[in-house]
């Protein structure tokens, strides 16, 4: 079954900013970042009936710009702001195996948070997604903010030693 425009606008409009950070460390410049973030869209948008849902949309994507990246590259060989190939791969392996890192410990925060009282949970959300200032958090809770700013210290470190544990328990595995 063919996936659906939808889709694939959703996936565009939650993973671009990252593939444009790839891209940003391939390509310097933001303009021609940008630019191969539009030809890698393109690319993916023609190819995105080929893409497999079940399988994570990101590496998929990253491996066209990669070479949408090699592309431009070419175009503007003369530029010394471009770098070289084998650079290019370098930064490209490092970023996978970066990015392994980067989705367990995504898991674990996830899984850490759910843990987390409801008060707490809700906290960290009015703090942190509803921009919401310490001191009208502070009066909301009738806590003075000295206190407020401890109560997060505390959930923050709850949370910062929740995901050590649970990736040193998957590097025994």
């Amino acid at each position: 079954m063919k996936p659906s425009g939808n889709v694939f606008a959703k996936l565009m409009v939650t993973y671009d900013r990252e593939l444009l950070r790839y891209i940003m460390m391939l390509i310097p410049r933001r303009d021609d970042a940008e630019e191969v973030l539009q030809r890698t869209a393109l690319v993916l948008w023609e190819k995105f009936e080929e893409y497999d849902q079940n399988r994570e949309f990101l590496p998929w994507a990253t491996r066209f710009a990669y070479f949408e990246a090699l592309n431009f590259r070419k175009e503007c060989a003369r530029s010394r702001l471009i770098f070289s190939e084998e650079i290019m791969s370098l930064l490209t392996q490092s970023r996978k195996e970066q990015e392994s890192y980067l989705s367990q410990r995504r898991s674990a925060l996830k899984q850490c948070l759910a843990e987390l009282s409801t008060e707490d949970r809700n906290m960290l959300e009015r703090r942190y997604s509803d921009s919401s200032t310490i001191k009208s958090l502070a009066e909301e809770q009738g806590r003075t903010v000295k206190a407020l700013y401890r109560r997060l210290d505390r959930v923050r470190k709850l949370i910062t030693d929740c995901i050590e544990r649970r990736v040193a328990s998957l590097d025994r595995i």
